[in-house]
């Protein structure tokens, strides 16, 4: 049964120069994709029910890989827009390669007795000795993939996990300054619960959802 549906909508090459994004990109490109994305949607006013990733195609056009429980309208002159039904279908002991941008933090509580959010890279930095900085970061951000993968229905094999594209992103918006991180990994992982991968690959996993982060993807190996 279909519940959600997967497409990769590609904008036209022509709005580059619109106006109007270039206004949202002067915000940040966290928010312009995040604006840009509502688009394809915007004929059906609803909390945001998709997910979605944006990339970069060599020659400058931007695309933007998107899960949603409603099929886009497709935005026509703005987007060109791919779409079919998406329902997973795993089996527990599948050999997969994964692919996911996510947002790495770890949760503290201060001296005034809040909880808040750290960059889990630069929470590893500060504590590291100038020398082991780059190993203390990349240990810090596999073992927050891997705390969290079995929760995801998927036993990752470490030793295949690469991280790239670390990036800091600033977004200011009618005054307010926001800020968060994303991190690209990918790598192999065994099925180990079938139910909670078709539920993460629909709903998403980690924070920033709404900002491009958070969409797991997933390809059978063989």
């Amino acid at each position: 049964m279909t519940t959600h549906f997967f497409s990769r909508a590609r904008l036209v090459g022509t709005m580059r120069t619109e106006p109007q994004l270039q206004r949202w990109t002067r915000h940040g490109e966290a928010y312009r994709d995040h604006q840009l994305v509502w688009k394809l949607f915007d004929a059906e006013p609803a909390p945001r029910d998709f997910l979605f990733r944006a990339e970069r195609l060599p020659g400058g056009d931007l695309v933007y890989y998107v899960v949603s429980s409603r099929a886009p309208h497709g935005s026509p002159g703005l987007f060109s827009v791919q779409t079919k039904p998406y329902a997973p279908a795993l089996r527990n002991g599948e050999w997969l390669r994964f692919d996911l941008r996510a947002n790495p933090v770890v949760s503290r509580t201060g001296e005034d007795g809040k909880e808040a959010r750290h960059d889990v890279l630069m929470d590893a930095k500060l504590k590291a000795d100038l020398e082991s900085r780059n190993e203390a970061m990349e240990a810090a951000g596999l073992n927050w993939l891997m705390k969290r993968a079995q929760g995801w229905g998927l036993d990752v094999a470490s030793g295949t996990v690469i991280q790239s594209g670390y990036a800091q992103h600033r977004i200011e918006r009618k005054g307010e300054r926001l800020g968060f991180s994303s991190l690209d990994y990918q790598g192999m992982a065994k099925v180990s619960d079938a139910e909670a991968l078709a539920h993460a690959l629909l709903q998403g996993v980690g924070r920033a959802k709404g900002f491009g982060c958070g969409l797991l993807l997933v390809k059978r190996v063989g």
